[in-house]
C-alpha cells in the first residue's frame, strides 16, 4: 500500500504555492489508478513526491508503513518505478538502457529477452540504439526498463501524451498487461479522460492540491 498522510507541497515560486494541500489517499495494492486533471494542475508533482524525487513540505508518502524518506534512494528506486511523459536515455542501444536500471535491481538475474517479449518487441531490439526506434517503441523500452527492478509500484506519467491514438491505444493495453500479470500497484496521471477511463480500475480526479474519487 501507498499512501499520502496530509501531504503539503509548494511549488518555487515566492511567495509559494502550494500544490498539494493537505492531501491524504491510500492506493491499494494490486489496483491501477487514473489521476485526472488540467495541465500544470500538479499530476506530475504528484507522483514524484510518491516516488520521493521531489522532497514534500508537511506530512509524510508511506510505503506499506514507512515513511519512503527513511529508506535508501536506492530501495525506493528498487520498489517504485516510473516511466516519464517523454522517453529520455541513458546509453545508446537498449540493452545498455537495461543495464542502467539493472544497478538499481536487488539480484542481477533478470533476462532481458523475455522484458522484451513483455512489451511486445522481439530480443533482437536488444542490439539496436534508440534513436532507431519509433516513439511508440521507445516507450515500449522505456516501460521494459521500469520492469528490470521487478518493482511493486509503477508510476506512470502521461506516457501516452506524444502518441498517435492507435500507439497510445496499444500502450494501454500493454500497461493493463502487464500491471494485472505482474500484480503491480499502478498510478497513471492523464488530462486525457478517455485514457483515464481505457485503463483506470479506480478514477480519481486531481484538483484544489487534493485527490477525490470519480469511480
Amino acid at each position: 500500500m501507498l499512501t499520502l498522510d496530509s501531504v503539503w507541497k509548494s511549488n518555487s515560486e515566492s511567495p509559494p504555492d502550494f500544490i498539494l494541500k493537505n492531501c491524504s489517499f491510500s492506493f491499494r495494492e494490486r489496483s491501477i489508478y487514473a489521476v485526472v486533471g488540467a495541465s500544470g494542475i500538479g499530476k506530475t508533482t504528484l507522483l514524484r513526491v510518491l516516488n520521493n524525487l521531489t522532497s514534500i513540505d508537511r506530512g509524510r508518502i508511506l510505503l506499506e508503513g514507512q515513511d519512503i524518506s527513511m529508506l535508501h534512494p536506492s530501495e525506493v528506486r528498487r520498489r517504485i518505478s516510473m516511466l516519464f511523459q517523454t522517453p529520455a536515455f541513458v546509453g545508446d542501444s537498449v540493452r545498455e538502457n537495461l543495464d542502467f536500471a539493472a544497478r538499481f535491481a536487488r539480484r542481477n538475474d533478470t533476462d532481458f529477452s523475455t522484458l522484451m517479449e513483455m512489451v511486445h518487441l522481439d530480443h533482437t531490439f536488444l542490439d539496436r540504439t534508440v534513436v532507431q526506434l519509433s516513439v511508440g517503441q521507445q516507450q515500449r523500452v522505456c516501460l521494459a526498463r521500469t520492469l528490470v527492478t521487478k518493482p511493486d509500484i509503477l508510476l506512470l506519467d502521461e506516457p501516452t501524451s506524444a502518441l498517435d491514438d492507435k500507439t497510445a491505444d496499444g500502450i494501454l493495453e500493454l500497461v493493463r498487461e502487464i500491471s494485472q500479470q505482474e500484480e503491480f500497484l499502478t498510478i497513471f496521471v492523464t488530462h486525457r479522460r478517455s485514457h483515464a477511463r481505457k485503463l483506470g480500475q479506480v478514477i480519481l480526479e486531481m484538483a484544489e492540491g487534493t485527490l477525490r474519487s470519480l469511480s
